[in-house]
């Protein structure tokens, strides 16, 4: 994936917190909007660039963009680290004192901004989020208009995004189920979907709205997804499929996928897992004849590792396939 340099620093910076054991230099991974304005043209200062507020300003108003900017105030450095030094700090001092003059890096920095502290849970409402994505929206329809690509507009547009942005549209639209905020979903869903590239999870997600108002509806979403899923299968989507039809899906729909996700399993933990949704359909059926004969599987292969591979001709996999009739 390819990252425009402030998104390369951000993602540093979110690494380096993930994981503080990897080897990087303070000024690639501070904060830079917890300094003062004074502080970051100090630091300015110190790599010999001589600007304060009007002189700044006077640059913004004759650039397009921080990185305009850097090209013109550092056109004799060659020095990558110091170049980089220095647009990350005229890239905070213009996020400030130019606000005005929106661009797609300053718009990608602050939703990555955003979708930090939503992770984090530090943002005081959800508000804040719900703005960054609507104006997301608004960017990616506005291109759409003049005739580009929609899904070529949204990867381009990831470029210059630190986060996973279509993974947390997902986690985002999923969360907004889950707290039965059905309409709001189901405008996110209706509003990105023309510009994402894997439309299976949000198809999933469709039939999570459409679940809660028309059951048969949300079967019929899901039946298409099984047929595409028997062409490209992806095993944690089928998971949490299956996840959902424990409550709602149709009996031979759900087998069907059960049975398709058998098939693709590589790890023991993949199987136990398989095993636990499936013993909680039947239970849910007061089938526990066959709920028990599940849970004996699974107490056979608790010695077993998590990570091992396993075997589709393991014995224990053959009864398994067994139960799903």
């Amino acid at each position: 994936m390819k990252f425009h340099t402030k998104a390369l620093y951000n993602l540093l910076r979110l690494n380096s917190l993930d994981d503080p054991s990897i080897p990087v230099e303070e000024w690639q991974i501070k904060d830079l909007r917890k300094l003062s304005l004074d502080e970051l043209f100090h630091q300015l200062n110190n790599l010999d660039i001589r600007l304060d507020k009007h002189t700044f300003i006077q640059y913004a108003n004759s650039c397009e963009s921080p990185e305009a900017m850097t090209d013109v105030v550092l056109t004799e450095i060659d020095e990558l680290s110091l170049y980089d030094k220095a647009y990350l700090l005229i890239f905070e001092i213009w996020r400030r004192l130019v606000p005005e003059k929106q661009t797609l890096s300053i718009f990608c920095d602050e939703l990555d901004n955003r979708i930090y502290q939503y992770d984090q849970g530090i943002l005081d409402n959800d508000e804040i989020i719900q703005d960054a994505l609507a104006n997301l929206m608004e960017i990616l329809d506005e291109n759409a208009d003049l005739g580009v690509n929609p899904k070529e507009i949204f990867i381009r547009l990831t470029e210059y995004c630190a986060h996973d942005l279509e993974g947390f549209l997902y986690d985002y639209i999923s969360e907004q189920i889950d707290a039965k905020y059905f309409l709001y979903a189901a405008e996110l869903i209706d509003g990105f979907y023309p510009y994402l590239s894997d439309l299976k999870w949000f198809d999933f997600l469709k039939a999570r709205v459409v679940a809660n108002e028309d059951i048969s509806g949300a079967n019929e979403i899901v039946k298409k997804l099984v047929k595409e899923l028997k062409r490209n299968s992806d095993l944690d989507l089928q998971l949490e499929i299956l996840k959902f039809m424990v409550q709602v899906g149709d009996r031979s729909l759900f087998v069907k996928l059960a049975k398709l996700t058998l098939e693709i399993l590589k790890t023991e933990e993949d199987f136990v897992e398989l095993m636990k949704i499936v013993a909680d359909y039947y239970r849910r059926l007061d089938q526990d004849d066959i709920e028990k004969a599940i849970q004996k599987i699974m107490s056979i292969r608790q010695s077993k590792k998590p990570s091992n591979k396993i075997n589709l001709e393991d014995p224990d996999i053959k009864k398994f396939k067994l139960t799903l009739h």
